[in-house]
């Protein structure tokens, strides 16, 4: 059997479309970048806690919740901290 090897890469980028990875195969030369919004991502999750339409358990989704608030102020505290860099003060 012949033995092969190779590298694949993957890169995840947050814009203001949502999140894209982008994967690429070393040895192919094909990229392939998969989008999914911000939106979408927030129905998966919510949708694994949901039964016959109805979202079981919300108290579950708490975490997620937080997690993205915190990413949030997160985000603005860097874009400040940068600003504030890029202009010298």
């Amino acid at each position: 059997m012949k033995k092969m090897t190779f590298d694949i890469e993957v890169s995840p980028w947050l814009n203001e479309d949502g999140l894209s990875v982008n994967l690429y195969a070393v040895y192919s030369d094909i990229e392939t970048e998969l989008k999914f919004t911000l939106e979408e991502l927030v129905d998966n999750e919510i949708n694994a806690h949901t039964v016959d339409g109805k979202l079981r358990e919300p108290w579950l989704l708490d975490d997620v919740i937080k997690c993205l608030e915190n990413v949030t102020e997160y985000a603005k505290k860097r874009v400040e901290e940068l600003s504030q860099t890029a202009h010298g003060e």
